[in-house]
């Protein structure tokens, strides 16, 4: 360490490294889009989809199952997370992230941004992909804006291009401009429903 640095650390305390990211728009290549449509078409999708929403209502009673669902409760944001391991593939983990973002759409959702960070954590490399959904905001008359079930936020997050969690939260608006938004156990129930 020179001299500067040393002097410059002494007075201002020692400066963690930058984290170097890459921020890039979400698109999807033309094979991947192929490759999940047929998943998504496929028994394969309806039995995963079908084990995740099984397991999401025995964690509400808390019960533990083979797919990993993590409960996220609070006033204003609720949803969920599932967790990789051996009941999905990386394929199939990749395309329950696209399945939840196609099924906001077919809700009354517009996508408001898709894109993907690429973080060096210094020992691991962290890579978040996310899709934010927004209602399409049908104003109910009076200046009241349906809000539906709040903003629909998914994420999917790998470290070292492993996969590690899938995580879906719903974000309430507040105010008077906005319908008061419908309960999240209502979103869980149409998103787990098929196609």
């Amino acid at each position: 360490m020179s001299f500067f640095n040393n002097v410059v650390g002494k007075i201002f305390g020692k400066q963690s490294p930058k984290t170097a990211f890459i921020h890039e728009v979400l698109k999807r290549p033309d094979d991947f889009v192929e490759s999940f449509e047929n998943w998504r078409n496929s028994e394969a999708s309806d039995s995963l989809l079908a084990d995740v929403e099984r397991a999401y209502y025995l964690k509400k009673q808390g019960i533990v199952s083979a797919v990993d669902v993590h409960l996220l409760d609070s006033k204003y944001s609720n949803g969920f997370a599932i967790s990789f391991n051996q009941e999905f593939s990386e394929d199939s983990f990749k395309f329950t992230f696209d399945l939840l973002k196609e099924k906001g759409l077919k809700l009354g959702y517009k996508l408001a941004s898709a894109d993907r960070r690429i973080l060096d954590k210094e020992t691991y490399v962290e890579t978040i992909e996310k899709w934010y959904l927004k209602p399409n905001g049908e104003d109910l008359g009076m200046g009241i804006v349906d809000q539906r079930f709040g903003n629909i936020l998914i994420e999917k997050t790998e470290i070292d291009r492993k996969p590690a969690y899938v995580k879906l939260m719903a974000n309430i608006y507040q105010g008077r401009q906005y319908s008061e938004a419908k309960p999240f156990s209502e979103l869980a129930e149409l998103l787990f429903k098929s196609i």
